[in-house]
C-alpha cells in the first residue's frame, strides 16, 4: 500500500495512524472495530439531491483510470474486472459512506472495490444486504442473526462465483424495482452467466477432492442464490437442474454420513435446497432428487432457522417427502397401484393426526400455529391430488382444506413477516377455490406479499388464472378437476418446466 493512500474512515474519525491494509485496516480489526473502508477511491461528478451528499457531487467510479494504472504498475498480474452498470442516475446512487450495516458486508464491499466495481455495482451489493437478505427469513426485526448475511456475504468475499450470483440477484431485483430493463435483462444476465461458469469450475474442484469447507459451501450457496434469482425473475427455474447436482455432490461426499451439528453452515444451505427440491417436485414428483435418508439427516441437524426461512415445519417436510417419494416410484412403475394408494391414504391420516402444538417454533409468536396449519392442509391437498388428480374441487374433503388454509392465513396480518412464507399455501388453496370472492382474496394476499418482499411472484398468479379460466370454460354439469400441473409444461414442447412456487 502506498504511504500517501488515505487512511480508513474509522482511523480518520479517531485521528489515529492507519496501516492502510486492504480490504480492512488491521488496526481496526485488532481493536474489534468496524473498519469504515476507503471511500476516497471515488471521484465526484454531478449533483446529488439526498442524504449526506445533498448539494455535493455524486460519486462515480474511476474504472478506466484504475485499470490503466494497475496495468502500468504490474502488467504481468491479470486483474479480474466485473462489468459496470450505467443504469442508475446520480440522484439514485447510495451514500457510499453508509453502505452496508454489517461488518461482513463491509468486507465484501471492500472486496468489490478491489475488483474495480462502480458505485452502481456497489448499489447491487447494498440491495442484497439491506433489502433482499431481510426478506429471506421471517424475523420480527432485521438482526445480525440473519443467516444470509452471516453465511452468504462472507463466502462471497472468498468465492467469486457466489459473488457473481449475488450481484445477478441484486441487479435483477433492483432492475424490476426501478423498472430498469438494462439491469435485469443485461447486467443480471451477464452476472448469472459468469456465476454459472464459475460454478462449473467449483463443481470440478469439489468433485476432484481438492477443496476446503468454503469451496464446498460456496458451491451450495451459489446454487441457492441462482434459484432465488429464478424465483425473483419468474418462478420458473432454469437452474432447477442444479438441485440435482447438489444432491449428486452430497452423495459423492457421503454427507448423509459425515455431517454433524457443527457443520451449521453446510446444513443451512443443504436444508434449504432439500426444501426447494420438494417445492419443485410438487409439480413434477419424478424430479425429486434428495433422498429421504439425506432429508432426515439434514433436518435432524437443522436449527429453527429452517422454519424461519422456509415456513414448513420439519416433521411435515419429512411426511410430504415420503408422499413425493411414493409418487416418484409410481411414475417409474416401481410401485404398484394398490400399494401406492394404501401408502398415500396412510400418510393422509398422519397429516390429519399430526399435532402442531407439539412443534418447536423459532419464537413465541402465536401466529406460527397459523403458518403450520396452512402448510399441513397444503400437504393434505397435494397428497389427495396425487392419489386422484381427477377428484372434483367441489368435494368436501378438498374444500375443507381450502377453507382451513384461507382461514389460517386470514389470521396473519400483512405487517407480519410470516406472511411472506405463505406463497405455496395460498397457491394450493387458490387452485381449488371455486367462489369469486375466495379467488379475489388469494390474489390480494399474493399482491400483498409481492409488495412487502419486493420479489416477483408472477408464476403462482399466472398458473391460477389459467386454472380458473379453464374451469370457467367447462359445462355447468362437468365437475371434473382441472389440475394445475397441466399448465406447468413448456408451451413449445411437452417439457415439464421447473416451478418454484415459494
Amino acid at each position: 500500500m502506498k504511504p500517501n493512500d488515505a487512511a480508513c474512515l474509522t482511523c480518520r474519525q479517531k485521528s489515529r495512524k492507519c496501516d492502510r491494509a486492504r480490504p480492512m485496516c488491521k488496526r481496526c480489526i485488532t481493536k474489534g472495530l468496524q473498519c469504515g473502508g476507503y471511500p476516497d477511491k471515488f471521484r465526484f461528478c454531478g449533483i446529488a439531491s439526498r442524504g449526506k451528499w445533498k448539494n455535493r457531487d455524486a460519486p462515480i467510479d474511476q474504472v478506466s483510470s484504475a485499470q490503466s494504472q494497475a496495468s502500468k504498475s504490474d502488467s504481468s498480474t491479470p486483474s479480474r474486472t466485473l462489468p459496470s452498470s450505467q443504469s442508475l442516475t446520480p440522484n439514485d446512487r447510495p451514500e457510499i459512506e453508509q453502505v452496508l450495516g454489517s461488518a461482513d458486508a463491509a468486507t465484501l464491499l471492500s472486496h468489490c472495490e478491489s475488483l474495480f466495481l462502480s458505485p452502481d455495482i456497489l448499489a447491487n451489493v447494498e440491495t442484497d444486504d439491506r433489502i433482499i437478505c431481510p426478506h429471506q427469513i421471517a424475523q420480527p426485526v432485521d438482526s445480525g442473526e440473519n443467516p444470509y448475511r452471516r453465511y452468504v456475504l462472507p463466502l462471497a468475499y472468498e468465492q467469486t462465483g457466489l459473488l457473481y450470483a449475488v450481484l445477478a440477484l441484486s441487479a435483477c431485483h433492483l432492475g424490476h424495482l426501478k423498472s430498469e430493463k438494462h439491469l435485469y435483462e443485461a447486467v443480471a444476465v451477464d452476472y448469472r452467466l459468469k456465476a454459472i461458469t464459475e460454478l462449473s469450475v467449483a463443481i470440478r474442484k469439489v468433485c476432484s477432492g481438492d477443496f476446503n469447507d468454503d469451496d464446498r459451501d460456496g458451491l451450495f450457496a451459489t446454487i441457492q442464490i441462482l434459484l432465488l434469482h429464478d424465483i425473483c425473475e419468474s418462478g420458473i427455474s432454469c437452474h432447477g437442474a442444479h438441485i440435482s447436482g447438489a444432491m449428486s455432490i452430497s452423495s459423492q461426499l457421503m454427507l448423509d454420513q459425515h455431517l454433524s451439528i457443527s457443520d451449521e453452515r453446510t446444513v443451512f444451505f443443504l436444508g434449504n435446497l432439500a426444501w426447494l427440491d420438494i417445492i419443485r417436485a410438487f409439480s413434477a414428483p419424478g424430479r425429486l432428487c434428495f433422498s429421504q435418508k439425506l432429508r432426515e439427516k439434514l433436518l435432524s441437524l437443522c436449527n429453527l432457522r429452517f422454519e424461519s426461512v422456509n415456513g414448513c415445519p420439519r416433521e411435515l417436510v419429512l411426511l410430504i417427502g415420503e408422499v413425493l417419494e411414493r409418487a416418484k416410484a409410481r411414475s417409474t412403475g416401481t410401485l404398484e397401484t394398490g400399494e401406492y394408494s394404501d401408502s398415500l391414504q396412510s400418510l393422509i391420516t398422519k397429516f390429519y393426526t399430526w399435532d402442531s402444538s407439539r412443534c418447536f417454533y423459532p419464537d413465541d409468536n402465536p401466529l406460527w400455529l397459523c403458518v403450520t396449519e396452512a402448510y399441513r392442509h397444503t400437504c393434505i391437498l397435494r397428497t389427495r391430488r396425487l392419489l386422484d388428480e381427477n377428484i372434483s374441487a367441489s368435494e368436501p374433503c378438498i374444500q375443507e382444506s381450502v377453507t382451513a388454509i384461507l382461514d389460517s392465513i386470514a389470521g396473519i396480518p400483512g405487517s407480519s413477516p410470516l406472511i411472506e412464507l405463505l406463497v405455496l399455501p395460498l397457491f394450493m388453496a387458490g387452485a381449488d377455490c371455486l367462489s369469486p370472492h375466495s379467488r379475489h382474496y388469494v390474489l390480494l394476499r399474493l399482491g400483498e406479499i409481492k409488495a412487502r418482499s419486493e420479489m416477483g411472484i408472477s408464476a403462482p398468479q399466472t398458473l391460477l388464472e389459467k386454472v380458473w379460466h379453464a374451469r370457467a370454460q367447462k359445462p355447468a354439469h362437468d365437475r371434473s378437476n382441472v389440475p394445475w400441473v397441466l399448465f406447468t409444461h413448456s408451451s413449445e414442447s411437452t417439457h415439464q418446466d421447473d416451478y418454484l412456487i415459494i
